[in-house]
């Protein structure tokens, strides 16, 4: 099981993949105190702390590169855990990522993905390189790194965490000369259909495969928001009946409507994130397939992908009702 795992973080995300074409940097870690060099010690408090420094160096790089300061308030969650702030991580270290590779040609290699139960210290190897990739983009303009973390505070949680990376992907986004677009969340709904496909295998007589639904054109973000907020609680509602917890998402409606594309591709990574964690708990099974760059796309085109993963959602939701301890019984085969 724990094999599968680390297969169905790679599948995600095959952008992690070193591109041969450029310079890879890996080597400048960011140095935190010692005390925190056991992984076994890293608590979320300290994963804050390293996040909070992200911010703070991302505030100097805004402010030299002239971009506007993201103004929207913190993400309503709840109950978040250590996985589900690790595939926020993995988006912050995406979007840093490509700032650094706009502004120096550089990629950076990521840590390797965990083989087992997510811990806060995975969390926090992501959170550095993306760091990293923060201050190779202020060295190339002559800005120094902070000179020292912030205080930390032990009373803060997973929630904290995810709130807290929310809050670095917005500002980054708006840092970035190709921002993340609808083609980014396209492939993003792609891969959860994948993972989805996976699941519905552990049922015969399953459905595996959907027609796509009508195109409508004139959709917007906001409309594809609205509509992976739906497929997210049903997939909540889906771990419910397996005995599983997930956080809890409440996003106002004025929000919704101002939604744009990265705001939307956060939301699609978190519902890779749990679409993952069931995948994990199921002995045996097979990999989603890889998925690649699709192009351009827009709003209308992702709103219909997503119409694939909602009628997926729909018929494993019956079939998880029927049968709640599908999770141990399923092969893979």
């Amino acid at each position: 099981m724990k094999v599968a795992f680390t297969k169905s973080i790679l599948s995600l995300c095959p952008q992690l993949a070193v591109v041969a074409c450029v310079v890879v940097f890996a080597g400048d870690r960011c140095c935190f105190a010692q005390e925190e060099s056991k992984p076994a010690e890293i608590t979320p408090p300290h994963v804050l702390v390293h996040v909070a420094t992200v911010r703070t160096e991302l505030k100097e790089l805004r402010f030299l590169m002239g971009r506007p300061e993201s103004q929207q308030p913190e993400m309503n969650v709840t109950g978040a855990a250590p996985r589900e702030v690790y595939f926020q991580a993995l988006t912050m270290f995406q979007k840093a990522d490509r700032l650094c590779f706009e502004h120096t040609r550089e990629r950076a290699a990521p840590p390797p993905p965990p083989s087992g139960e997510i811990q806060p210290a995975n969390v926090r190897d992501v959170v550095d390189v993306a760091l990293t990739c923060v201050r190779r983009v202020k060295n190339k303009y002559g800005l120094k790194t902070a000179s020292a973390p912030g205080e930390r505070d032990d009373s803060k949680q997973p929630t904290d965490v995810f709130r807290s990376i929310v809050q670095a992907n917005r500002q980054l986004n708006l840092m970035l000369e190709r921002r993340f677009a609808p083609g980014d969340v396209f492939q993003q709904v792609t891969r959860a259909i994948g993972h989805t496909s996976r699941l519905l295998e552990q049922f015969p007589d399953a459905e595996t495969r959907y027609d796509e639904p009508a195109y409508q054109e004139g959709k917007r973000p906001a409309d594809v928001y609205r509509r992976l907020l739906g497929c997210f609680e049903r997939i909540r509602t889906i771990a419910e009946q397996s005995g599983l917890e997930m956080l809890e998402l409440q996003i106002d409606d004025s929000h919704i409507e101002s939604a744009e594309p990265s705001d939307v591709y956060d939301v699609a990574s978190l519902i890779i994130a749990e679409l993952a964690y069931l995948h994990s708990k199921l002995p045996g099974a097979k990999p989603p397939r890889n998925v690649y760059d699709v192009g351009r796309k827009f709003p209308s085109h992702v709103f219909q992908r997503v119409g694939i993963l909602e009628g997926q959602l729909v018929s494993l939701e019956v079939l998880v009702k029927q049968n709640s301890n599908w999770l141990e019984q399923g092969s893979g085969d």
